[in-house]
């Protein structure tokens, strides 16, 4: 199955997404937070939020129809990274309007890798977040592209510990819960679909565990003002099956205002290659 390369550098544009309070706190109890956290679970608090993470939701409905009008083979795909960046804090209401391209293809040989960004802006217009989805195509490679570029990471400070490592639980409903943000993907929920594919059982959203670690760092290195982080990406290294714990941890690097982040659940990776940059 070749993709269609003609695809790369389209406009893709979708209706206008409405966001309330309900979505943002909704959204909020999928990623885990709880009474803790009410400032981004309860419209009620004067300081209400919404998590950063959040941008992916109104971006991903233009994220399939770019796949789709490129010919991806949604059996093979994987979400292979995720990069945030956001330039005004995310409204709680009002109408959001997003765009899409397709900006780059990457061939790897036996697989393709689709770079899909998105915009997303409020009502007067005003850029509030970007996105950039790397989805890894198997099977689809080979025609002939580049390979892309290399991954350039910040480097570790030399003998700092860590900012934080925490322990994030997940409940064996958490992929139910986050799924209501609109990711119906059923190989979160059926067990049948999920074994049929190699899987122990319905496997957890990656972009539920994107947002875990983005809300650990919104608490923990933000001091819980959203606002403040400007940029996450992070490579999805390994599954997370509901009602299993998530270990996150951020270490500081010698760039000013950079933390580097990864994710495990026991001794495995989920989350690695993480960056964020803090304001």
């Amino acid at each position: 199955m070749q993709l269609d390369l003609d695809v790369v550098g389209r406009t893709f544009e979708g209706p206008a997404f409405s966001m309330d309070w309900q979505r943002a706190a909704l959204y909020a109890l999928g990623i885990g937070a709880g009474p803790e956290a009410l400032d981004f679970t309860w419209e009620g608090s004067p300081a209400f939020q919404v998590y950063p993470s959040f941008a992916v939701v109104p971006a991903q409905r233009l994220v399939f129809p770019a796949l789709t009008a490129i010919g991806a083979d949604y059996r093979t795909l994987v979400h292979g990274e995720q990069t945030i960046r956001v330039h005004h804090p995310l409204p709680a209401k009002g109408d959001l309007r997003s765009t899409a391209r397709i900006p780059a293809v990457y061939d790897k040989g036996k697989a393709a890798v689709v770079l899909i960004e998105t915009q997303t802006f409020d009502e007067a217009g005003t850029l509030l977040a970007e996105t950039l989805w790397s989805i890894f195509c198997r099977g689809q490679g080979g025609f002939g592209g580049e390979a892309g570029p290399a991954p350039v990471l910040p480097v570790a400070a030399e003998g700092v510990p860590p900012a934080f490592e925490a322990s994030c639980p997940t409940s064996p409903s958490q992929a139910l819960l986050y799924r209501l943000s609109g990711d119906h993907n059923p190989l979160h929920v059926d067990p049948a679909l999920a074994t049929k594919v190699g899987f122990e059982g319905p496997i957890l959203h990656g972009l539920c565990t994107y947002g875990m670690a983005t809300r650990e760092l919104v608490h923990r290195l933000c001091g819980g003002d959203a606002a403040r982080l400007r940029r996450f990406s992070a490579r999805f290294s390994g599954v997370v099956y509901p009602g299993t714990t998530v270990v996150v941890r951020a270490v500081p690097s010698t760039t000013p205002g950079t933390w580097l982040v990864d994710a495990r659940v026991g001794e495995r990776s989920v989350l690695s290659h993480g960056v964020v940059e803090i304001g």
